[in-house]
């Protein structure tokens, strides 16, 4: 699924077997998109009941090692990674018939062919997303010392599942809801982008009524030299165009 897409440009196809190839990336795609649900899902609040799981994403490699978890997840993962390896050694030599990524899971797999190429090449795409995702999110973490989603939100944004357990939920979780809805209702939102903060720092500038700022960067540089690096790019290529 997505070779018609035909997208190969350093050419790895010509060097490397394309069915580990394939196998490598819808394993990390997999992975990256329990990963990306998992991260985000801790920084709004969900932990797991137990004293080790206290602890925010960036902490949890750290407070693994120091519980004593990791050679427990190495012994069992191994166990997984060495069927994986058996069977993609019979692939290769022509056992069987396996496609690249199929470990003969059927639930909620279409029967038809049309509808089994449409959800291969879903997961291949979502896949890809949720490497990109979760590296991005992965660097923003660690470099802001932030949660996601890594911008100004509501004082309560963090509150919400702060009363939620893997186990269930507490009996104050609506007023968690609804004391935050109703707080990010009344922050003030961009007239571009009304899902995103007012952006604070462009008052009186020629533009600055369309409040357009989604990666809060007036935030952190002086806007005069934004905007003059803005239009000298802009200038430049305006002249391209008119050559």
């Amino acid at each position: 699924a997505g070779e018609e897409e035909g997208f190969d440009p350093m050419g790895f196809s010509l060097a490397v077997d394309i069915r580990w190839m394939r196998e490598a990336e819808l394993k990390h795609g997999r992975i990256c998109m329990l990963a990306t649900v998992g991260w985000i899902a801790t920084d709004l609040g969900m932990r797991v009941p137990g004293e080790p799981f206290q602890v925010s994403t960036i902490e949890a490699h750290d407070a693994l090692v120091k519980y004593g978890t990791m050679p427990h997840m190495l012994v069992w993962l191994g166990l997984l990674e060495t069927f994986g390896f058996l069977a993609l050694s019979n692939m290769f030599d022509g056992k069987t018939e396996r496609k690249p990524g199929d470990f003969g899971l059927r639930m909620l797999y279409p029967t038809d062919s049309k509808g089994q190429r449409e959800t291969q090449l879903k997961e291949l795409r979502n896949g890809r997303l949720a490497m990109l995702a979760f590296s991005g999110i992965a660097t923003s973490a660690v470099l802001t010392g932030d949660t996601w989603p890594f911008f100004a939100t509501a004082p309560d944004r963090r509150q919400e599942c702060s009363s939620f357990h893997l186990c269930g939920a507490t009996t104050a979780a609506p007023r968690a809801f609804s004391a935050a809805r109703t707080a990010r209702r009344a922050l003030e939102t961009s007239k571009s982008m009304p899902f995103l903060p007012k952006p604070q720092n462009l008052a009186g500038l020629p533009g600055c009524e369309t409040e357009f700022d989604p990666l809060g960067l007036s935030d952190t540089f002086d806007v005069k030299w934004l905007r003059e690096s803005e239009l000298k790019h802009g200038r430049v290529h305006a002249c391209d165009l008119r050559i």
